[in-house]
């Protein structure tokens, strides 16, 4: 199978990285082929703004939804996301790495989704293409998530609430884009778990993934 590895994390040291990295020699020991993006290193530019449109740059206000399709329609897509598009378009299954950062998603990974999940290529509502109707819904995601939280403070009675109500706009978000979603794979209390908890949690998400 064709994996698509992202990951969102700054620090090259960090257990996101080394969980990425584990993951992607393993998939390709076990025969599959992976294609490996650390957004930071890469300098993914995580801002959606009209210079991603110069040829609407004349107009007074512009409408970014219907600004990509027409850039994906008249194939003038920023070539940063034409390359984005391609490696999903190859991927079977997607992987996002990246920490839970105030309830949610690294500001460079929202990004990537504002940017690269675009009007016309991962859904147009408008002629219904979007959830299982979008060209993306042969397409399967893989969140996996660490948290500085233990596990027992993400459930409804917990400080942090209920894990599923906390990622349920993240997964409805790709869900939009046709993605079919895997359950994710949540690593808790990383920060203060021993190297050999840490080894144990990279060997569930091997045997998760493959």
């Amino acid at each position: 199978m064709n994996f698509y590895i992202v990951l969102a994390h700054p620090e090259p040291n960090s257990f996101n990285s080394a969980i990425a990295k584990e993951l992607r020699n393993f998939l390709i020991q076990k025969g599959h082929k992976v294609k490996f993006n650390n957004l930071y290193i890469n300098m993914f530019n995580p801002l959606l703004s009209r210079k991603d449109f110069p040829i609407n740059n004349h107009k007074n206000l512009v409408q970014f939804p219907k600004a990509q399709l027409e850039s994906f329609i008249n194939n003038t897509t920023s070539s940063d996301i034409k390359n984005e598009h391609d490696n999903i378009e190859w991927s079977d299954i997607i992987i996002l790495q990246f920490p839970l950062w105030l309830y949610g998603m690294p500001a460079i990974l929202k990004g990537w989704c504002d940017r690269v999940l675009s009007e016309g290529f991962a859904h147009q509502p408008q002629k219904n293409l979007w959830f299982n109707k979008s060209k993306l819904n042969k397409k399967k995601i893989l969140l996996s998530i660490t948290t500085n939280g233990k596990k027992n403070t993400f459930s409804n009675n917990g400080r942090h609430g209920s894990m599923n109500i906390i990622l349920w706009p993240i997964i409805n978000a790709f869900a939009f884009s046709g993605l079919k979603i895997i359950k994710p794979f949540i690593a808790f209390d990383v920060i203060r778990s021993s190297q050999k908890q840490r080894e144990c949690m990279i060997k569930k998400l091997k045997n998760y993934a493959d």
